[in-house]
């Protein structure tokens, strides 16, 4: 086969691979149809090949480039080359891009440092030669001294020296001279270096896992170095220079990364933290709202359908009369604490703690249609851990307890009551009147439930009956049921059934 034929071939190929990645009308395929045709009926520009092997140099390997640097008249391998050369540095470029475009959107999507180092040590292998990853940040330590502290390291394998935690001093070392140039460091051979260098213990400790060559590189946020990025591997002179402008970009993405994972994880710790603390009052649905709001809460809500539950202890205030305070708070919290679980169980909120009675809501902030069943499941399992309460406050010597409750359901106004300085999530409405005045008729260890709330559940509990009662502040009688069981199962069982 004659140079032209070869050529011919050559240039078939690049066209056939272009053409599936790249636009038809795409300039540079266009170019090489004429190339393929000059070179098809003889009649090739020789100077517009020489163009194209110019353009070839500036897109291969540098270590290449040996191979073109004399502009002598084409061959056929020259060209073959030149294009192959070229399509593999088309394809590294587009796999760089490819992947620092997915680590400036993970960087974006406001995932935690760790996190993006994570995806760095599982992905980026294919791009630059590592077998170990690691970054060491620069802080100020208890006597003013500058250290640096690696926070996160990885390796492909086990022993790790220099690992989270690891501490060193920044003065004097070889970091500090990285920090000031702030320029990349190569080291493809670490045993020559550790001999000119026998004050590195750093150096040193890789070494005894194996590393040969690393790559070091500042970061640098708001125009200030921030810390360090290492990149590692077990082989000698596995580092170029061509690997310092992907390495860059890379260290840049981080350095912004951390500056912002850093306010993130300070905003998440303090959101879980008032979270925490919110979530002893409400659930965590409500807490959630609260945090989610963009500006201060405002005050006003809106009209919601919810089931109210108020329970109250009988004979709990002469009771109070007699014992020191001390134990009465005990008395109180062991109760208090053992039914507030049961509506945070059962998904609803603690309005509020009254002395010895207790609010809660079920249906904001989230409705569900089943709101006044998860409630009157709630009071059932209340009345039946009682038994667990007074076993707890008679073993220190205190009297049996009971508790009473009041069931009703019905529109509520649901938001942010209070003050400008002191806000409340609570709900207000004649059906919170109403079953705190239904809470008051109940006995100890009985649960009365208004109409509007059987209505909704008539099909699951079970009852002792029903009254018509005059309520305080009522003018006409009022129907509540007492209910005994739900699902089939009364208040003894109620408990085995949900378990």
């Amino acid at each position: 086969m004659g140079d032209r034929d070869k050529i011919v071939n050559h240039l078939r190929t690049e066209v056939a691979a272009l053409e599936t990645r790249l636009d038809s009308n795409n300039q540079l395929i266009k170019a090489l149809r004429e190339q393929l045709e000059a070179h098809e009926t003889n009649k090739a520009d020789e100077r517009r090949s020489q163009v194209f092997r110019r353009a070839a140099i500036d897109v291969i390997p540098q270590e290449a480039l040996r191979e073109f640097s004399e502009l002598v008249p084409v061959t056929t391998k020259d060209m073959g080359d030149a294009l192959v050369a070229l399509g593999s540095r088309l394809d590294h470029k587009f796999a760089e891009i490819e992947a620092l475009n997915e680590l400036t959107e993970r960087f974006n999507a406001g995932v935690f440092f760790d996190d993006v180092l994570e995806h760095v040590f599982k992905h980026f292998e294919v791009l630059i030669p590592y077998d170990r990853i690691s970054v060491a940040l620069i802080e100020k330590g208890e006597k003013g001294q500058t250290l640096v502290r690696w926070p996160w390291a990885r390796a492909k394998y086990e022993a790790l020296y220099v690992s989270k935690g690891y501490t060193a001093i920044l003065n004097d070392s070889s970091l500090e001279q990285i920090a000031e140039q702030r320029k990349p460091r190569i080291i493809n051979d670490l045993e020559d270096y550790l001999r000119k260098n026998p004050k590195s213990p750093s150096t040193e400790l890789v070494m005894k896992e194996g590393i040969q060559s690393s790559l070091t590189c500042p970061l640098v946020a708001r125009d200030k170095v921030i810390g360090f990025i290492f990149f590692s591997s077990l082989k000698v002179n596995a580092y170029e220079d061509q690997h310092i402008e992907l390495f860059l970009q890379i260290a840049g993405e981080l350095a912004l990364c951390l500056e912002k994972s850093r306010a993130y994880e300070d905003l998440y710790l303090r959101n879980e933290f008032i979270k925490k603390v919110f979530g002893q009052y409400v659930t965590n649905e409500v807490a959630d709202a609260a945090l989610s709001s963009d500006g201060p809460l405002i005050l006003g809500g809106d009209r919601r359908m919810v089931t109210v539950l108020m329970a109250d202890l009988r004979s709990f205030t002469p009771m109070t009369e007699e014992l020191p305070p001390e134990e009465v708070v005990d008395a109180l919290n062991i109760f208090l604490g053992t039914i507030a679980d049961c509506v945070m169980k059962h998904g609803g909120s603690v309005d509020n703690f009254i002395g010895d009675a207790m609010m809660a809501v079920f249906g904001i902030p989230v409705a569900k249609p089943d709101d006044a069943a998860r409630a009157v499941a709630c009071a059932v399992e209340m009345q039946n851990s009682m038994d667990y309460v007074n076993a707890e406050i008679q073993s220190r010597g205190l009297p049996k307890l009971s508790m009473g409750i009041g069931l009703s359901t019905g529109e509520v106004v649901a938001g942010n009551i209070g003050s400008e300085a002191r806000v409340k999530y609570s709900v207000i409405g004649k059906n919170v009147n109403l079953a705190a005045r239904i809470e008051g008729v109940a006995s100890g260890g009985q649960i009365f439930a208004s109409d509007s709330t059987y209505k909704e559940i008539s099909n699951i509990v079970q009852t002792a009956g029903h009254l018509n009662v005059k309520l305080k502040g009522l003018s006409k009688p009022v129907l509540i049921y007492e209910i005994t069981g739900i699902d089939g199962f009364n208040t003894n069982n109620y408990l085995d059934s949900i378990d």
